[in-house]
């Protein structure tokens, strides 16, 4: 059963630092995968002028009334009608160019916007004036230093995540307390919880190659460990990097992926995996995009110690995953992936066909905070029967698995916090996965919780 259990983690990994269309885990910051599901705000739907509380035909009939101009600006912005928003300011602005405040809003939406150009020259005249607030002064430089890293041809960031799960049947056993060995039930080893120590480095860089389009070369690297307190043999260390590039033609673009990943269990070389992989995403609407995505890989499991059979896994595996994704709120997102996979391994019984559905929505919450709310479904198809477990049954099953996840920033729950420790973010999460197989041994299911800090550096 710890093999099973390894297989479980093995395949959070392979996906670790992956493409924005994979479901991070929590020591991959879930954070960020909710804010990367909303940074281009010029992709998102418009709402059509006037919807809300202030209607357009009263700034047409008021246009030098500056506190209505405002107040519908303000509104337009939340309602996430960026344009309308900015449109209103600069008829402010106009009428009253000494609104430095204002000037200051009207940076930020430009950046929102991603008119970079225009929102550093609004930002750098605001900060021209003594007359600023400090709190707004402070607010234009930050963004002013965001613009400055944006625009540079290369920029990278890095996560760190340190924290602690438990898993209420680490080691698996199965839910009816028996377990096949030559067809024969024999007693299992009962359920072993267990917490863990985690922590993780992922750091990512990008080089825009200055075209018109966008295009871009990137690489990632990334490191993860769990500690286990009482099973040591299911201590895990991973490590792997990736090189790749986007290319924009449109509404289209094209990323492809070169891979390469080491994962060492209790110390002992257990996985090497080199592969790669081609996104393809279309933007079918402002508020909805679909993707495709291919993947291969080769697996060269070795044997240790704990796991002298590990070799029998070895072997290709290749993967599609559809999916869309819709925008349909400024602050909510809701992606629906489907998977198949084949997966050819050396023994008959670690070959397998893999069918799937993934589905996450994802919210925030305000002032930093956010909730992913995620559930799994899939069916594995296994090659032949394992003779040591059941001579005369190929093992079939379905795996199901929801998750619960919040994160907030200190500075969500102490507004004082120091500059230095107020953007790190704090990410609860539970899961629950249970897994409906035709042999006992692979039968069972859990409860999972975990509760990491991560912080975000970017250069």
């Amino acid at each position: 059963m710890p093999q099973k259990n390894t297989f479980a983690c093995l395949a959070m990994l392979l996906a670790f630092g992956g493409s924005s269309a994979v479901a991070q885990e929590p020591e991959e910051s879930a954070r960020e995968a909710a804010e990367a599901e909303f940074r281009s705000a010029d992709e998102r739907v418009a709402p059509q002028q006037g919807a809300g509380g202030i209607a357009f035909e009263r700034i047409l009939t008021s246009p030098e009334n500056v506190p209505l101009n405002l107040a519908y600006a303000r509104e337009r912005i939340a309602a996430g009608d960026l344009k309308e928003g900015a449109a209103a300011i600069e008829r402010i602005l106009l009428i009253r160019p000494e609104l430095h405040d204002v000037r200051v809003l009207y940076g930020l939406v430009l950046y929102r916007m991603g008119m970079y150009d225009r929102a550093r020259f609004e930002l750098e005249k605001a900060l021209e004036s003594s007359e600023l607030a400090e709190t707004v002064r402070a607010e234009a430089e930050v963004y002013l230093t965001r613009i400055k890293r944006e625009q540079r041809a290369t920029r990278g960031s890095l996560t760190i995540t340190a924290g602690m799960e438990y898993d209420q049947n680490r080691n698996q056993a199965p839910s009816s307390g028996q377990l096949l060995f030559l067809n024969i039930p024999i007693d299992a080893e009962g359920r072993n919880g267990d917490a863990a120590y985690i922590v993780s480095a992922a750091g990512r860089i990008v080089h825009d190659l200055g075209s018109q389009n966008g295009h871009t070369l990137h690489g990632e690297a990334a490191y993860f460990r769990s500690d286990k307190v009482e099973v040591d043999n299911l201590d895990l260390d991973a490590g792997n990097v990736a090189i790749g590039g986007t290319w924009n033609f449109g509404r289209f673009s094209i990323t492809p992926r070169a891979r390469a990943a080491l994962i060492y269990l209790d110390g002992e070389d257990y996985l090497r995996t080199l592969g790669g992989e081609l996104e393809i995403l279309m933007r079918v609407r402002p508020d909805l995009r679909t993707y495709l995505v291919f993947r291969g890989d080769d697996e060269d499991f070795r044997a240790t110690p704990d796991f002298l059979s590990s070799p029998l896994r070895s072997g290709a595996r290749l993967s599609l995953r559809p999916g869309v994704q819709w925008f349909y709120s400024p602050t909510t997102s809701l992606r629906v992936e489907g998977l198949a996979m084949d997966k050819n391994a050396v023994a008959d019984f670690e070959t397998l066909r893999r069918y799937g559905a993934f589905a996450q929505h994802s919210w925030l919450l305000g002032r930093g905070a956010f909730s992913l709310i995620s559930g799994w479904a899939e069916r594995s198809d296994y090659e032949g029967p394992d003779a040591f477990v059941s001579p005369t049954i190929t093992r079939e099953e379905w795996l199901y698995r929801g998750r619960v996840a919040f994160g907030a920033p200190i500075s969500f729950f102490l507004k004082g916090a120091p500059k230095g420790v107020s953007d790190i973010n704090i990410i609860a999460q539970y899961e629950y996965e249970t897994v409906d197989s035709n042999l006992l041994n692979f039968d069972y299911d859990t409860h999972k919780v975990s509760l990491v800090f991560t912080k975000r550096f970017s250069f």
